[in-house]
């Protein structure tokens, strides 16, 4: 196995965003994984701006609302893009066990 498989994705200094990331993703992510349509930033009480920036390792944590999914959203948009179960549950508050279920939850089709 060589070094760079050993190490993961290759991380940027701002924040731990995988390097492959580009800004304007995480939104569409989002959009995508809520079934939301181009361009929406709000779909059925969801701030999708807000759970975009949640994944945004680099930006301030905004506040998400728990009683619209929107912390289980976030995560499943960290998960799409590469960020592990540790680091997500950290930076949304939680434990990596929740962040697992939610994650085993979607590949179960409850997204």
């Amino acid at each position: 196995m060589s070094l760079a498989e050993q190490q993961g994705p290759a991380r940027t200094f701002t924040g731990a965003m995988p390097v492959t990331v580009r800004p304007g993703e995480l939104l569409a992510v989002a959009r995508r994984l809520a079934g939301a349509p181009e361009g929406a930033t709000w779909w059925r009480g969801r701030d999708l701006v807000a759970v975009a920036r949640a994944a945004d390792l680099a930006a301030p944590l905004p506040a998400l609302d728990p009683e619209r999914d929107e912390p289980r959203l976030a995560a499943l948009v960290m998960t799409a893009v590469g960020i592990g179960i540790e680091e997500t549950a950290t930076r949304l508050g939680t434990h990596g066990r929740q962040v697992s279920r939610w994650r085993e939850a979607a590949g179960d089709g409850r997204a």
